[in-house]
């Protein structure tokens, strides 16, 4: 017996349904903190929070965005959020506010990205692909959140008033999305 043509359809669009869900990133859950002493003071030992807090700071020294004037980094990252970077005078990047830190899939250790002040409110990861609400509490993330990295911004040229405007802004490509971390 043949199928007639809308079965197929049907049959053709669960399919499809069922290989998109395949296609989901797995999740892993994520604590975010201000400093290494409030992840200390949480049921991580304070080692793993050193550890993982030098691992943001290195991320972030290495892939915050860099401008070419504190009023554009403020545009982006918000008024009185923005540093001299201490390797280029006269340029600006984010200070680091805080970081994310989580357990990689499969028990394979830990893993931690640097959180750097949005304009607008919150708080997003070096390259804005991540976003939190606050800086404390828990979350779940896609898991290459923890492990995907931003590209190297310590000798690119500065961010400029143009180059931020054709971009977008800061993590207006966005991927991984966001958690409203506050408890």
């Amino acid at each position: 017996m043949k199928a007639s043509a809308p079965r197929r359809i049907i049959l053709l669009g669960a399919a499809s349904a069922l290989a998109l869900a395949g296609c989901q990133e797995d999740r892993t859950d994520v604590v975010i903190f201000d400093d290494p002493e409030s992840c200390a003071s949480s049921e991580y030992g304070s080692e793993l929070c050193e550890e993982q807090y030098a691992e943001a700071l290195a991320e972030h020294d290495e892939t915050a965005p860099r401008y070419d004037a504190r009023e554009v980094c403020e545009a982006e990252h918000g008024e009185g959020a923005c540093i001299e970077d201490e390797s280029r005078p006269s340029i600006f990047m984010p200070l680091m506010a805080g970081f994310l830190m989580g357990q990689l899939l499969g028990g394979r250790g830990f893993a931690s990205r640097a959180m750097v002040p949005a304009a607008g409110g919150g708080f997003a990861t070096t390259d804005g692909s991540t976003r939190a609400g606050s800086l404390s509490g828990r979350g779940s993330v896609g898991a290459s959140a923890l492990t995907s990295k931003a590209a190297s911004t310590r000798n690119a040229a500065p961010l400029t008033r143009s180059t931020v405007a054709r971009s977008g802004g800061f993590g207006a490509a966005r991927t991984s999305g966001g958690f409203g971390a506050g408890g």
